[in-house]
């Protein structure tokens, strides 16, 4: 017979003999995180999904984290039964906090499959925090931004103030090369550009009123010339085709020289650097895609599940609490799950005390990003999704 057995009589007279009941499991929090940043570990996000769920739960050893980066998931279907509506909904792929660009807050919140916010983390800028926002109500933690800026070599680029100017300048560096390389296609791309040449157009206006037919003539003049230099013969025009659409075309032909200059969002930098990692690092500045220079920014936010409610909700809020943390933001900024020496991803990140601290305040291109967000305008967090593909009708058929 056991030893256990033997004694408990013994011992435990006076009570049941029984084992000790087993300790409660933690409680599951899934969070789905974007999977449209660089993989600088070139292990589909496996090291950063690790130490993010070991960190996470080393202070709340009560919740079991699952995190999720599935680029298969598409998290701009908002169509009834799709991916966004079964990861915001009750079923078994759902998820308590799904992290999303905030061009579709609105729609997520016009379902009803998102809920606001009893609480704020913070310092964000202003962009990220007016991005969130929708009725006065708080409806996510703001993660990064993103927005459109050019990157070359030329020592004139800091002079570029508008369209013509900026097609000049990277007309002059090498004559007879391309002068910039980027994707205008697609029905997300391609009017989201021009909101960001509406943006140069009109300096302090809201972009809200943009996203409505017709289309602004200043605007589409300006922006056509810089999609026009694209084109090196006529009715050839990589920008606009698909040709620079997937992958990292666009992004090796700068880094090989066959471009003057790369249009994108700053953390396209890591695969420039990662077609050439002995090239010099860039200048950089936002793009002038209309007929002056203001910059807009995308915002990507932590939404909380509607059907989260009560520990879920408080579970879900020391998540997003966490990956507000500057030191989180500077282990995914910093590639701090790769082996040492990989390049930074170079994503922009919303809270503004991480620009304040190392090594982001040393680093050569962050300080050269961080005064491209003080006044920069948020894109609209409504209206975007519905509106798009008539905008991209609208563009394609002005700037042929």
């Amino acid at each position: 017979m056991h030893w256990r057995a033997l004694l408990c009589p013994v011992v435990l007279a006076l009570s049941a003999c029984s084992e000790s009941p087993d300790p409660t499991p933690p409680r599951p929090l899934k969070a789905v995180l974007f999977p449209y940043i660089p993989d600088a570990a070139g292990d589909g996000f496996a090291s950063l999904k690790q130490r993010l769920e070991a960190d996470f739960e080393r202070e709340y050893t009560d919740i079991d984290l699952d995190l999720v980066f599935d680029s298969n998931l598409d998290l701009y279907d908002l169509d009834e039964g799709g991916a966004m509506n079964q990861l915001l909904g009750q079923g078994t792929g759902a998820a308590q906090v799904v992290e999303v660009d905030t061009l579709v807050l609105g729609s997520l919140a016009s379902k009803g499959w998102i809920q606001p916010l009893s609480f704020e983390v913070g310092p964000s800028y202003p962009a990220a925090e007016e991005a969130v926002r929708l009725s006065g109500a708080s409806y996510g933690t703001p993660t990064y931004l993103c927005t459109y800026v050019v990157y070359s070599h030329s020592p004139q680029l800091q002079t570029a103030t508008d369209a013509a100017s900026l097609v000049r300048i990277l007309g002059d560096v090498a004559p007879g090369k391309r002068p910039l390389a980027t994707n205008f296609d697609g029905s997300w791309t391609l009017p989201s550009s021009y909101l960001d040449a509406w943006a140069d157009t009109h300096p302090g206006a809201s972009l809200s009123t943009a996203i409505s037919l017709p289309l602004d003539s200043p605007t589409v003049t300006a922006f056509k010339t810089v999609v026009d230099s694209c084109s090196l013969e006529p009715g050839v025009n990589p920008c606009m085709d698909g040709t620079y659409d997937s992958n990292t075309v666009a992004e090796e032909a700068f880094a090989t020289e066959q471009a003057n200059g790369f249009m994108g969002y700053t953390e396209r930098l890591f695969y420039i650097r990662q077609a050439r990692p002995t090239q010099p690092l860039p200048g950089v500045i936002s793009v002038p895609l209309g007929t002056g220079s203001a910059p807009a920014v995308f915002v990507d936010a932590l939404v909380l599940n509607a059907n989260c409610t009560g520990t879920c909700a408080e579970d879900a809020e020391a998540f997003m609490t966490f990956m507000s943390d500057p030191e989180v933001r500077r282990l995914i900024a910093f590639s701090e799950d790769a082996p040492q020496g990989t390049s930074p991803r170079y994503l922009l990140q919303a809270n503004r005390a991480f620009y304040q601290q190392e090594p982001a305040r040393s680093d050569p291109m962050y300080q050269k990003y961080e005064p491209l967000l003080g006044g920069a305008r948020p894109y609209p967090n409504q209206g975007f999704p519905e509106n798009r593909r008539a905008m991209q009708a609208a563009l394609k058929e002005d700037l042929q």
